[in-house]
């Protein structure tokens, strides 16, 4: 037994410090090296996915599609977006809508500043409001309501309200807060 318990001892003593070096060699060298492969091979994954996109977009077909699409959004911006140059026919379009469903007393005016107020989170557009107000019986506001919800670029109704009449002859007041987005100028 003593034979034995010599030979693994004396293997034990050999082994060990190579054991613990070949340890600490991977953890102190190839592990640090290990992990930069890694990361490298996940940037080249990340290069050839760019470049594949890159030769995609380079075919002629793929960027006429590319046109088209921007196309169709820059149209789809036009129904939410008044254009600056437009901006100043504003008030003329909500009279033209007013003199159309025939409200009586009709008057407007813009809320706040000259200038534009700022929209959250947009640097191209800015926002203007205006308050109006006139007197018509409630077929008439629907009427009015219903023009200025369905008018191209889109004028947003914040707020309505309805004021009874004093006198049984009369027809009640109405009043409404319209916002509209307005496109910035380019200087701003």
């Amino acid at each position: 037994m003593k034979v034995r318990n010599k030979y693994v001892l004396s293997v034990v003593v050999v082994w060990s410090p190579c054991l613990l070096l070949a340890m600490g060699f991977h953890l102190l060298v190839l592990g640090p090296k290990m992990r930069r492969v890694n990361a490298l091979e996940a940037e080249l994954a990340d290069a050839r996915v760019i470049h594949g996109r890159a030769m995609e977009a380079a075919k002629e077909e793929n960027r006429v599609a590319l046109r088209e699409a921007v196309a169709e959004v820059d149209s789809r911006v036009s129904d939410f977006v008044l254009r600056l140059e437009a901006a100043h026919d504003l008030a003329f379009e909500i009279g033209r809508l007013a003199n159309r469903t025939a409200v009586e007393s009709f008057a407007m005016k813009p809320r706040g500043r000259q200038k534009l107020e700022a929209v959250a989170g947009c640097d191209l557009l800015g926002e203007e409001r205006i308050d109006v107000g006139f007197r018509s019986r409630f077929h008439d506001f629907a009427a009015l309501l219903n023009a200025v919800e369905r008018h191209r670029p889109i004028l947003f109704v914040e707020t309505f309200a309805i004021d009874r009449p004093r006198m049984q002859s009369s027809k009640p007041r109405a009043s409404m807060e319209l916002a509209v987005l307005v496109e910035k100028p380019r200087g701003d």
